[in-house]
């Protein structure tokens, strides 16, 4: 390739004069197993074995776009003959074959050592073989393999003395880690197989509903190539593969040791994804069931109970039940509150961080709890802010409500009513959460009750202030008039209806440029701003002002692009909310006409006479005022 010169700075020409170049065996080998490779002073030294081995081994396993192995084209060094020109350019010739001798051989004292010897390798190709070649591409991309797998492998243990006891059997060949030879740390059989079932729990736990196995994203480090800002945000990188490693070599002396790092990784996960990403909440079930499991396996030991080590066990045990509490349909009752505001601004105009379930989990992780009343304190603050930020009717109110419910539930559970363990926190109860929330929902009403039975003006002045036109923004807020939906108190559309005009006259239907318009109708209607798509309105009364105008007043319906929330939520295709705002204008201003059907409709059938373009589906409300979504248990559209 490239000129016809060959990959360990020429070792391709031998592929390409004819002869067979065997996958990383000299000639004159035999086909050996490769236990036969543990005999000699690597047996005082297996993490350096399989390291030699594991670098060879990407380096053999790459493949390119095209599906070639570019590690062919440098097993061998060309031939003297035929290229001498080679061996007076390259002082120190080297191939992969050279390197897999000196592993069989045990010349290699270190991991820099191999490294040094393969880096020469590339060095060669690239000085003798022209840049843009594609050998020279070849020893460069494989060289950026190499260095990103030894980066993801992390330091090699440091070396210990075997601890073997005669006479046992050690299990060869197993696939669970821990199964090869022990080879350092003297850990009792009882200890490696309560580690080997810690482990294996993690790695098999599976979500309940879809059977999807969560340790899947936590197998293997992301690409340094595709993620670089995760190695500038992680400091200390954590895999599955890199625990089982440390496991099948013996390197965890405790059990306390392997969950470190397992803690290492799950941390790791929820720093750099966000709280409401799958990864984040994985990471937290898998916390959970290592935290769970590791109490269970130490049922049966003497040693002095760890009494912190068990508090902290409990709290993040509570924590990611809590976290990923779901209703009936899958949804995370914790999600509405990442929508809440970050911060929370002092009197003097400052603004601090605003408690919330990330702060308290990072609170939690870094050992700041160690007391259950103090953790359920921070907890409480955290969900009652949601209620004091949200409307009565919100999904935010309702879900902080659900949370605060489950986790007292769970924490009676847990501490067996104050049996397993005695807190201060037990004696607030599911009663003085009603009781609680009764209070402060009584008070909200009093402001929010004018809120709803405020109405539209429906006077001349009015309207020509308004232009007749659209007055909401594409922030939802409403320029004209707004009207917060009563679920109480709907009517038989879904709807609460308007009072009658005290001006003009009134009717169910009315004709304007050939079409007749009923209440109910689902109408485009001209924007405000130019260029944005129409307004969706459904119409809730139509009356003619004194001036002769025909006129409307409809509940405008949301498309997620008008609706303040987070980067990550996603939405239905053609979905819609049920917003807070009315508006009032001409009929002037329609431009045609649509449908809103609720969910199970929409998936089911189609209304006649309506394109696909022109269906939408809505299954919630969204308030303007306090930025927050609340699913619709009725829907009547």
């Amino acid at each position: 390739g490239g000129g016809g010169r060959g990959g360990a700075g020429g070792g391709g020409v031998g592929v390409g004069g004819g002869r067979t170049v065997q996958r990383g065996r000299p000639k004159g080998s035999t086909n050996k197993s490769p236990r036969a490779l543990t005999r000699g002073k690597y047996l005082d030294n297996i993490p350096l074995k399989r390291r030699l081995y594991a670098i060879c081994k990407c380096l053999m396993d790459y493949r390119d776009q095209d599906g070639r192995q570019p590690m062919l084209m440098f097993m061998e060094l060309p031939s003297a003959k035929i290229y001498p020109e080679y061996y007076k350019v390259i002082k120190q010739p080297i191939d992969m074959t050279q390197i897999e001798n000196n592993i069989q051989n045990e010349k290699y004292r270190s991991q820099d050592e191999i490294l040094a010897d393969v880096k020469l390798m590339f060095a060669n190709c690239r000085v003798f073989n022209e840049p843009g070649s594609l050998i020279y591409e070849d020893a460069v991309n494989l060289e950026k393999v190499l260095v990103e797998r030894v980066a993801d492998m992390g330091p090699l243990p440091e070396k210990k003395r075997v601890l073997v006891k005669k006479g046992v059997n050690k299990s060869a060949g197993s696939s669970t880690p821990g199964g090869a030879p022990s080879g350092g740390t003297g850990t009792s059989v009882a200890v490696l197989q309560k580690m080997r079932i810690l482990y294996n729990t993690i790695k098999e736990t599976s979500e309940p509903k879809t059977g999807r196995l969560l340790s899947a994203i936590f197998q293997r480090l992301p690409s340094r190539h595709d993620y670089p800002d995760y190695y500038e945000v992680i400091r200390k990188p954590m895999d599955m593969e890199m625990i089982g490693s440390k496991l099948r070599y013996s390197q965890y002396e405790h059990m306390d040791e392997m969950v470190a790092d397992f803690m290492q990784m799950f941390d790791n996960a929820c720093k750099y994804n966000e709280p409401d990403s799958h990864i984040y909440k994985d990471a937290l079930s898998l916390q959970r069931m290592l935290l769970q499991t590791k109490m269970h396996l130490r049922e049966d030991e003497d040693a002095v109970p760890d009494v912190p080590a068990a508090v902290q066990e409990l709290l993040t045990s509570l924590f990611t039940s809590v976290y990923n509490h779901q209703d009936e349909e899958g949804r995370c009752f914790s999600d509405s509150m990442a929508e809440l505001p970050e911060h929370d601004e002092l009197p003097n105009g400052t603004k601090v961080r605003a408690i919330s379930l990330d702060l308290i989990k990072r609170r939690l992780d870094s050992g700041q709890y160690r007391r259950l009343d103090m953790f359920q304190e921070d907890l409480f603050a955290c969900l009652d802010r949601g209620r004091q930020l949200s409307r009565t009717d919100s999904q935010v109110f309702e879900d902080s409500i659900e949370l605060q419910s489950y986790f007292i539930r769970q924490r009676d559970e847990i501490c067996r009513n104050g049996d397993l363990l005695h807190s201060p926190a037990l004696n607030y109860s599911l009663l003085d959460l009603s009781t609680q929330v009764e209070e402060l929902r009584q008070q909200k009403l009093q402001k929010e009750i004018p809120e709803h039975h405020e109405e539209p003006d429906y006077t001349e002045s009015e309207d020509k202030k308004s232009g007749g036109d659209v007055a909401s923004s594409s922030t939802g807020e409403a320029a004209v008039k707004e009207e917060e939906d009563d679920e109480d108190e709907e009517g038989e559309g879904g709807e609460k209806k308007p009072k009658t005009p005290s001006v003009g006259v009134a009717d169910n239907a009315m004709s304007f440029n050939q079409q007749v318009y009923r209440i109910g109708d689902i109408v485009y209607a001209e924007s405000k701003e130019k260029g944005q798509e129409p307004y969706i309105v459904s119409i809730e009364r139509l009356w003619t002002n004194n001036e002769g105008t025909p006129m409307m007043y409809g509940n405008h319906y949301f498309r997620p692009d008008e609706t303040f929330h987070v980067a990550t939520r996603k939405f239905l295709e053609k979905e819609v909310f049920k917003s807070d705002v009315h508006l009032t204008l001409p009929l002037s201003k329609i431009q045609g006409r649509c449908a809103v059907v609720n969910v199970k409709d929409y998936f089911k059938c189609r209304p006649e006479g309506f394109e696909p373009k022109d269906v939408y589906v809505c299954e919630s409300r969204y308030s303007s005022k306090s930025r927050s979504f609340k699913k619709i248990a009725k829907v009547s559209i």
